[in-house]
Parts: C-alpha cells; structure tokens; sequence
C-alpha cells in the first residue's frame, strides 16, 4: 500500500512539480523573514550562550535574577600595552584618559568604563579623589593628568585643539566616571568614601603658570608625579589585574554594558574597533604602544562572523564539489539537476519551518545544513543508480525490435524496489535524531527537530520530486552488463575478489581495528574548548596578552543567601549577609582559591588561573588596613556606605550576596571541576549561607559538557533504537547485532581516533557520530535489501552477496566521495572547530565507506541475512504447517523463519523442474500446487507420483548430490520452497533449535523411505537367488562406494562430553547372543544404535532356500546405527526380525526424547541429528542401489 502511493503519485509529474513550486516559494519567505536581518540582508545566528542553557531549570532563572540584580556581566577589556616592558608614563595615561571618554561618549549600550584614574584614594588629603589627584594651591585636590593638558594648553592657546571648556567637559567626564565607579556593579571593586564635591573645587587658570614654563618642563614634572604614582600602586590590591598589570606595563579600561544592550552586534564591534585603531595609530606613543581588547562579546561577534563567513563560501564550494563527482559519477548535467534540486529544497523547506517557527540558528543547530545535505545527497543518488539499474533490466529483458522503456515503466519499476529501502533508512536517521528532542537543552532539541524535518523532507522529495524530474531530465542509460570493463568496475571486481577469498579474514581485521579503536576511547574526555580560533589570529593574541598582563576574562558569579537556620531570625534588622562572619568566612574562601597558605585542590585542576575575586573582602581590608576586631557594626556601615555609591556586593534587597571570581581556562571542563570544588568546599567555610553559582561562562560550560555528552548518550541510544529495529527487520537479535555492527565499527573508530590523537569532544565534534550513524544506517539497509533480491534469484547467499556489492558499491562510492570531498573544505575556516568538525567528518564517512564495502558483505556471506517483510509476506498458519512434512513440531514463527532462510520458486503449469540424470544439490517442499515425477525413456512417458502441497522430495541430493532418478514437472502453477545446503548452515548457527527440527523431520522421512525400500526389496517378485549370495557379498564394497559418514566417527567427533548428555536421553539395552530383540517394537522416529557386539535383522518375508536359512538379511556391528529395525514392528505383518549374534549393548533414543533434546539441547542436537540424517541418507542410498541391481 505504501509503495501504491508513491506510484499512484508519480503518475502527476507536473502536479508534483507544481506544489513543490508553490510550497518553496512560501517557505523562501518564511526563511527569508525569520532568518535574515531585514537591515543588512545577513545570516541571523544566535552566538550568545543563551540556547545552551536549560530553560526550564532554576539555573537559568538564577542567572536573570542575577543580571537583573547586579547588571549584565558582558565586559570588554581594552588594554593599553607598552610594548617596551616600560612602566607605563604620562602619554599613556593621557591616551587612557581620552580613548576613555571617547568610548563612553560613542560606543552604544554602556553602563560604565572603568580604569586606573576612576579608584578612589582610601585616606589622605584627597581621600575620595582618583590615586591621580594630589593637594594644590588653595587646598585643592587636582588631576594631574588634567593640570599638564591645561597647562600645555595654556601654552598653546593658538592651538584649536584643546579650550577651556573642553578641559572643564573632560573633567567633569572623568568626575561623573569617578561617580559611577562608586555606584556600579559586577567586577570591579573601588573605595568606600563618596567624592564630594566643595565650593574649593575650581580648575586653575593659566594666571597661574609659571611665565617660565616650558612645555618639556611641564612634561617632565607631570611625568615625574605620574611615574611616582604608578609606582605606588604596584601590588595596590584595587588596581592589580583589573586595571593596571603587575610589571606596571599595562592599564586597562574594563566596559560593562546594560543588560539590554547587545555588545557582540556588528554595530558596537565596528564603532569599538575603529576608536581602538585610531588610536593605535594617531597617539603620541603610538611606536610603543599595543592596544588589545578581548571579552565575551568580541568572541560571539568574530564566530558569528566567521560562521557567516563559511557559510558564505563553504558551503556553496561543497556544492560544487558535490556536482562535480556527480558529473563524474553520472556523466550528465542532467544527473545533477535532480540531486542538487532534491538537496536544496529539502534545506529551503527546513529553512522555512524554522523561520515560520521563530527560532535562531545557533552553532549546534548549524549542523542541520550538512547533515541534509549528507542525507539527501545518499538517498537520491541511490534512487538515480537504482533508476539506471532497473532501466538497463528492463531493456535487456526485452527482445529486439521491443519499443524500449518509457520514463514512467522504469519510475514505477525503481519506486517498487526503493521505496521500503528509503523510507525506513529515514524512520531509523529520524529515530536517531528524534531522540534530542527530550534534551532540556534548546540548541540540542531544535538539532533533533529540524534534523528530524529536514530528513523527512529528503525522502519526500526522493520519492516525489526526483521522480517528477526525471520525466523532463533524461538520465544517461547504464552500458549492458557484460560490457562492464571500466576502470570503477574493474576496482568492484577486484574488491569482489578479495572478499571471495579473504572473507573471514577482513571480518577479523576490522574487529582487531575496531578494538584498537576501542582502547584509544579510555582517554577520551568531554571538553567543550574555547580555544575555537586560530593561535595566530587577532582575538587570540589580544586574549593572550590581556590573560597575561592582567586577568582572564572568563567569570564566575558566586552567590550567598542567608540561610534557613540564621542567627536572631527574631532581629528582623539582623542580616547574615552583613556580618563579620560572612567577611572572616570570605577571606578564608579567597586564601583557598589563591592557595595562601598551603597547595589546595585548585592547583590540580589542568588548564585553570583564578587571577581576582571581588567581594567586600580587598576593599575592607584596605580601606580599614586590616581585618583585625571587625564588627558586624562596621560590616553594616560598609554596605550602607556602598549601598549608593560604592561597588555593589549586595542587590537591592539585601537577600543575595554576589562575589565575583575572574579567571583563566581552556575549557569547560576545568570550569566545571572548579564549580564540583566550590560546591564542595564553600558549605564548609560559610555554613550559616546558602551557596549558589551562575555566570554565562559556567553556564555554557555545562551546557555545551551536557550537549556533547548528551550527544553521546544520544548516539548510543540511536544505536539501540537502530538495533531494535535491525532486529525487527532481520527477525533475530543476534543479526541485530550483525547488521548494526558496521555502524558500531564506524563510531568506535571515530571516538577512539579523538582518544589517540587527544582531541577532547566538543560540541561541534559530537555531532559528527550521529552524521555518520545516519549515512551507516543508510548504507547498510540499501545493501541487505538489494541482496535479499539476488539471494532469492541466485539462491546462493554468498553469490548474492558478491553481486550485490557493485550494484550498491557505485552509488555508496559516489555519495561518499561527494560528501566527503565537501566536509574537507570545512579546513579552511578560521574556526578550529569547524576546521576538525570537517576533517574528522570527512575521515568517518570514508571509514564508514570502506567497512559497508568490505565487513558487510564478509558478513553476510557468513551468517545470511532474512528481513521482516519477508516474514510477514508469508501466509504460514497451523493449519497449513500441520500439512509439511518439513515443519512438523514446529511453530508458526519457527516454520517461517526455516522458510526464509530457504528460498521460494514459483513455477508455471509445465514448467521442468530438473531432468533424470541431473546432478542435485536441492530439496524441494510443495507449498501449493503439485509436482509430476515421471520417467521419460524413448519419448515414452510414464507418470510415477503426484506429489501435491506438504510433500518433500530430493532429499538425497541435498546431502548427497545424487542424480536424480526421474524427471519433475509443475502440474500446475506451483510454489516450491528450496532447501540447500548454504541454507541450513546460517540456520544452525542462527537457530540451532529451529534446525535441529528441520533435520529431525528430514531423519524421520529418511526413514521412512528407508523402510519403505527394505520392504520393497524383500517383497520384490522375481527374486534372483542365484545372484543374492554374489551381492550380498559385494555388500561392503558398496558400501565402501556409496558411504558418507563413518558411524564409529562421528560418535567419536561428538567428544566425551556431547556424547554423556545425548546418553542421557538415551535407554541401553544389553542383548545376549541369539536372543531376538523382542523387548521394545520399532516405531518411525525412534533410533536404535549397536554400540558393542553384532546383530542381524532378518527377513520374515523373502523366500528361503538350501543355500539360505533365512530370506535377506542386514548384519549391523561395533558403533552403527540399525536403520533397517524400522521393520522390526512386532506385528503379524512384521517384514522383519532383530537377533543378537553377539553379546551386543544397543541405545534406543525414542521420538519424544529427541525432541526434548532438541529443545534442551539445541546445539548439541543440531550437531548430532545432522549426523543422523547423514547416516540414515547412505543407508538409503545403499538400499536404493540394491534394488536398482535386482
């Protein structure tokens, strides 16, 4: 019904084509709105840590409360280096001074800019004032570095560049700065003193210049009072690593911006990066001077930039690539057509739902483009191939002078053979990616989603819309099958050949790799890096310098609220926060961090620096120049002080306390081990609060941890759903295993590869598995479905094997090369993420290549495979089972997986089976219909049997390719399932049960015939007893000739401990010489075997003469089985009798014990029932030549 859908479709073309139209160009606009800035025409994509953070939990409403109570922690840090080592001088703190409030004057969004000349002094005549303030005439504190402008101005009046009113607006600039830094938040720490303004504070006039001055004076003298202050704030605790280096070498400005504001925006990088440049080059110490600026929001801008930037040339390269293997692979501009169609709507359409949703694209759900492209690429250039396939068939099954195919005869064609194939090659991609969607992590649900959408579109659009195309793009026929001598078809000849001979081998190859592999995955590691850019490009190198001279730029914000169990909870003015106790209990987590007084658990952690942490603790301890005897009365007047004009340590309502820990890592994962230790470590030095952590960083951290650990997870629950359904399909949970294993093989060679080369898995990199579980899965799936086909045609699983594999080798090849000649390009991008995400999807999908080339054919060789709608086209019920010989004892499903382990042939009303003569290695079971036997001897034919539905035949050749004795015919339409030995060995190993069944039914119709041929040879009328003596003693030399299997052997083959529990289902009996053996009757199905002595089983029928004292007659001695004591009924009509000649010892094993060893045992009884039937076929075959020779 499901292949009848997409056929009926097809036969609409234009129709299909039309919608398809339609429907794009509503999901163009949908695309277009939703993805694209209206403005600027780019790519929207959401860089920010926001889709990486699970919505729902209390962690990410800790951070909106925390930036909403503290202010966004979203800073740039500017640095101005002398690159001469130098400490800084006069015209670096005036270039400072001006870069500072231009920035503040241009740059949108910003809250606060912060630098060395906005800290309070702590004491002192201009206590309140910047550390670049000292006491002039009139008791006024003045800036040192505004005095030296005014007065250089002064003496360059002439100049236009610099007035009064410009100085009085710097001033007044620098004041309200200084205002700021008191009031404001996040990082940075400043004193507790207010600056307060007095009637004193006026700027000097040039009255009062010296009329001698010079301007290399004034800069001497300003030089001298700066270099002497800068020199005093050497080891300052307020300055260093915030805003000056230790070597005094580099100052900084630290810019915070509202929470609402979008520093990583084009817009603000491009305004920042132009003052910085302009600077860089037009200032005064600009041969000295390095200007580097690093934070958050330069790195989202450069990826988002870059990602744009790949995306622009990238992906475009990758589709060239990919449409020049398909040139290569088809030969035809129009073969490109329909994949790349296919391709590109199926990203429009993804496109489109995702705009129409509202949704971003982030780095995660990036990967949806070339995971489409991957999929959609595999499935239409298996269609095209099978398309090629089923035309040249078609032709070459036509006679000459047949008008030849029409488009829709080989579109219906193509579609009945790939319809099932595709569709579930997309329900077990989807099933894997569908997985995502429970992750409570948003860029990890919207991958599995759209991923999802995307791959169901593809295959829409493989059924649909490359069928539609190719009615209008002619594709290029296939060259006849015995003109195959190209290049490639000698390359799949050659593979053929290995796998004909290596087989095994190869299998044992790629499980010792895949071990290997294996090994390299216990040093694999989780670490979502932010080293993702080049170490020569800018960013880094301004990052580098920034984390060297001053202090990392990644943060922690650590939050304390008073706990549930505080001390005077009846003082309602009483606040935990707000006491000696929180501050002693501070210090002791900060000497902890920085490891004051012995090594700590922070100097073990790989890849991490703390460098500041800003609480109240510095600014107390300064400010009051010690802890010593504080008081929970001066801790309140600390924070009443701060409350309006200091650094803010507490938020508005006084309920949560947030410490700030900036810091160096190389990743999230020492991130992450330093949470697991503050976590563990600040319960126990502030027990009476209650510890949380948020920041964007850590955050990221662990989601981006989670992301790709979560990827993981999910590739290793696709492979279970994958496994499930692979069982399903193959009707057997071991060639679940089986078929998956190549998939398992790919995975493991790609996480061991990352383990030997110690690449940590990141985000980008983890979802190259699940890339590379889908195009597996793919491959797989296409390759046991085209050799389900041959197995049934060739009737021979490892030739079906062998042809199958360059029928599907070429499109596999083509897609893979085209696939991975794309990824490859990915190296070129400035990102390192997206340089390995590239190369190592590249390497996989050639891996993946190379073992759906090689160890799935090898296996399928080995074991063979049958599928689930095989299973289910059987009509099998008990009713019908009850009449097949074959399938007697057998349930429903075991009698059908013995069937499709066997195959079907259909036969027309006279249609010849096989010919007297003909040498067989099959045996044949009626399943409707019948069969003729006849012999056919000078034209004259005579009819010897009917055999009708349930009737087995040519047993003999199976195991013994014997000539068959008379002709076969089809009486009319008839269905025969064949039974050969390449059957029955997968069987054994798969379901050893099921086979020892089968093999027991094939014993008891052995048998029978057997019986009935004795009969027959003791009941013959013209009995030539001249002749008997002659032949009776040529016995053993017919034996010699038409024996198979030593009893004696075989017995001995089964080993000790077989041979005790087969006789343990076995009866002994001991038999004195000449007694009859009357104790137990012949039945069919029960054995008896001789193991010591000697009996004779005589003819109670044949005639009897002087020469002979009785009619004819077997003799069975040391270890054989006695298949003639099938006559040995105990009737009246008995044809025969058993009489010990010997002291004979023989073991009975009856039906019923049998079968319980076949189901107790079923490995053993496989094994020893085979053997049976082995023995049972010769003494047949013996019996056979016998009476052929009467």
């Amino acid at each position: 019904m499901f292949v009848r859908i997409f056929t009926t479709l097809n036969q609409f073309p234009k129709t299909i084509l039309l919608a398809v139209l339609v429907l794009s160009a509503f999901f163009f606009v949908q695309a277009r709105d939703g993805l694209f800035d209206s403005e600027t025409g780019r790519l929207r994509i959401n860089s920010t840590v926001e889709p990486f953070i699970e919505r729902d939990s209390g962690a990410y409403q800790q951070f909106l409360d925390a930036r909403k109570a503290f202010g966004s922690e979203e800073v740039v840090v500017i640095a101005l280096h002398n690159t001469e080592k130098k400490p800084i001088g006069l015209e670096f703190i005036v270039t400072l001074a001006h870069l500072k409030s231009d920035i503040e004057t241009t740059v949108p969004g910003i809250t606060k800019v912060l630098s060395m000349l906005d800290i309070p002094q702590a004491s002192g005549e201009c206590a309140g004032k910047s550390y670049f303030h000292q006491m002039g005439i009139g008791s006024v504190c003045f800036s040192v570095v505004e005095k030296y402008e005014q007065d250089i101005s002064c003496l360059n009046s002439t100049a236009s560049s610099s007035t009064p009113d410009t100085e009085e607006s710097l001033e007044e600039s620098l004041e309200e700065s200084l205002e700021e830094s008191l009031e404001e938040n996040i990082d940075d720490t400043t004193g507790l003193q207010p600056e307060t303004e007095t009637p004193e504070d006026t700027v000097p006039d040039c009255s009062l210049i010296n009329s001698g001055a010079s301007s290399e004076k004034l800069r001497v003298e300003a030089e001298t009072e700066i270099n002497k202050i800068v020199s005093s704030l050497k080891n300052h605790p307020l300055f260093e690593g915030d805003v000056l280096s230790r070597n005094l070498s580099t100052a900084a400005l630290i810019i915070s911006f509202s929470p609402g504001s979008k520093p990583e925006s084009d817009n603000t990088q491009t305004i920042l990066k132009g003052l910085l440049s302009k600077y860089q080059k037009n200032s005064e110490v600009a041969k000295s001077l390095r200007i580097a600026y690093a934070g958050q929001p330069r790195q989202i801008n450069k990826a988002s930039r870059l990602i744009r930037q790949d995306m622009a040339l990238i992906l475009p390269l990758s589709l060239m690539l990919i449409v020049v293997v398909l040139l290569i692979a088809f030969r035809s501009i129009r073969a490109v057509i329909v994949p790349l169609s296919v391709v590109l709507f199926g990203i429009l359409w993804t496109a489109g739902i995702i705009g129409l949703i509202g949704d971003q694209l982030n780095l995660v759900t990036m990967a949806c483009a070339p995971i489409i492209v991957c999929v959609g690429s595999a499935y239409v250039i298996k269609f095209l191939n099978q398309y090629q396939i089923e035309s040249l068939q078609i032709r070459e099954a036509k006679k000459s002078g047949v008008p030849q195919p029409t488009i829709p005869e080989v579109v219906y064609a193509t579609l009945s053979s790939v319809t099932v194939p595709v569709t579930v090659t997309a329900l077990t991609t989807v099933a894997g990616f569908i997985a995502l969607v429970v992750s409570p992590i948003p860029a990890v649900q919207q991958l599995g989603l759209y991923s999802s959408v995307g791959i169901i579109f593809i295959n829409l659009f493989t059924l649909t819309l490359a069928p539609a195309l190719l009615h209008f793009f002619r594709l290029p026929d296939l060259a006849p099958t015995e003109n195959k001598s190209g290049l490639l078809d000698r390359f799949f000849q050659v593979i053929v050949e290995w796998l004909r001979l290596y087989s095994k081998r190869l299998i044992w190859i790629w499980l010792t790799v895949a071990a290997f592999a294996a090994l390299g995955m216990l040093d694999l590691s989780i670490n979502s890096s932010t080293n993702t850019f080049p170490k020569d490009s800018q960013l880094v190198k301004d990052l580098k310098l920034i984390e060297d001279e001053l202090s990392g730029t990644d943060t922690l914000r650590l939050l304390f609220r008073a706990g549930n169990e505080s001390e005077n909870q009846q003082d309602l003015s009483y606040n935990p926060l707000k006491t000696a106790k929180t501050i002693f209990g501070l210090k002791e987590l900060q000497d902890w961090l920085f490891q004051v007084k012995d090594v700590t658990e922070i100097g073990n952690i790989e890849g991490l620096r703390i460098d500041k942490m800003h609480s109240p603790v510095d600014v107390l301890e300064h400010y009051r120049r010690g802890l010593d005897k504080l008081s929970d009365k001066e801790v309140v007047q600390f924070f009443d002080k701060t409350a309006e004009n200091g650094p803010k340590f507490l938020s508005d309502a006084e309920d949560v306390m947030q410490v700030t820990l900036r810091m160096r890592s190389n990743g999230s994962t020492a991130f992450l081990e330093l949470r697991d230790l503050l976590l563990q470590k600040v319960p126990e030095l502030l027990p009476h609060l209650q510890f949380s952590y948020t920041g964007g960083s850590v955050l990221s951290s662990e989601s981006a941890n989670n992301i790709a650990q979560g990827q993981i997870n999910s590739v290793f629950l696709a492979l279970v759903i994958v496994f499930v359904i692979l069982s399903i399909l193959f009707l057997s949970w071991k060639m679940g295993v089986i078929a998956l294993f190549p998939n398992v093989i790919t995975i493991l060679i790609f996480f061991g590869s990352l383990g030997w080369l110690n690449i940590p898995i990141g985000v980008t990199i983890s979802v190259i598995a699940a890339i590379a579980l889908g195009i597996g899965v793919d491959d797989t799936i296409h390759f046991l479905s085209h050799y389900n086909e041959n197995a049934k045609k060739l009737r021979n699983k490892r030739k079906a094997s062998l042809e199958t594999l360059p029928i599907v080798a070429r499109p596999m090849l083509f897609s893979t090369i085209a696939l991975s000649a794309g990824f490859i390009l990915f190296v070129q991008s400035e990102m390192e993420s997206q340089v390995l995400f590239g190369a190592f999807t590249a390497f996989t999908l050639l891996v993946c290549l190379a073992i759906d080339m090689t160890y799935l054919p090898s296996v399928v060789m080995e074991t063979g495979l049958i599928t689930v709608w095989d299973y289910v086209g059987l009509k099998f019920d008990e009713q019908f089972i009850e009449g097949i010989d074959l399938f007697q004892n057998m349930t429903v499903r075991e009698a059908k997986i013995a069937s499709l382990m066997a195959y079907t042939k259909d036969l027309e009303k006279g249609a010849l089976l096989f010919t007297q003569g003909e040498i067989g290695d099959e045996m044949y079971v009626v399943l409707s219909g019948s069969i003729s036997i006849f012999l056919d001897k000078n034209g004259k034919r005579t009819d010897l049997v009917r055999l009708k539905k349930g009737n087995t035949f040519g047993e003999m050749g199976l195991f013994r390719k014997a000539e068959r004795s008379a002709n076969a015919e089809a009486s009319e339409k008839t269905r025969l399932l064949v039974v050969n030995r390449d059957c029955l060995e997968p069987l054994k190993k798969r379901n050893p049960k099921i086979a020892a069944k089968l093999f027991l039914n094939l014993a008891n119709r052995l048998q029978s015939s057997l019986k009935e041929t004795d009969e027959r040879l003791l009941t013959q009328k013209e009995f030539d007893l001249t002749s008997l003596e002659a032949k009776l003693n040529a016995n053993e030399n017919l034996e010699q000739t038409e024996i198979s299997i030593e009893p004696a052997e075989f017995w001995d083959k089964l080993g000790n401990k077989w041979r005790r529990i087969i006789m343990s289902y076995c009866k002994s009996h001991s038999i004195m010489s000449g007694k009859k053996i009357r104790k137990f009757n012949a039945k069919i199905g029960d054995y008896l075997f001789i193991t010591s002595g000697e009996v004779e089983i005589e003819s109670k029928v044949s005639a009897k003469s002087e020469t002979f004292s009785v009619g004819y007659c077997w003799t069975r001695k040391d270890f054989d089985l006695i298949g003639e004591f099938s006559l040995c009924t105990g009737n009246a009509d008995s044809a025969a009798q058993a009489i010990a000649r010997k002291d004979s010892t023989l073991l009975q094993i009856t039906k019923t014990d049998l079968l319980s060893l076949t189901q107790q045992e079923p490995r053993i009884s496989v094994q020893f029932i085979e053997d049976l039937v082995c023995i049972l076929s010769d003494q047949l075959a013996i019996a056979n030549k016998r009476l052929q020779d009467q």
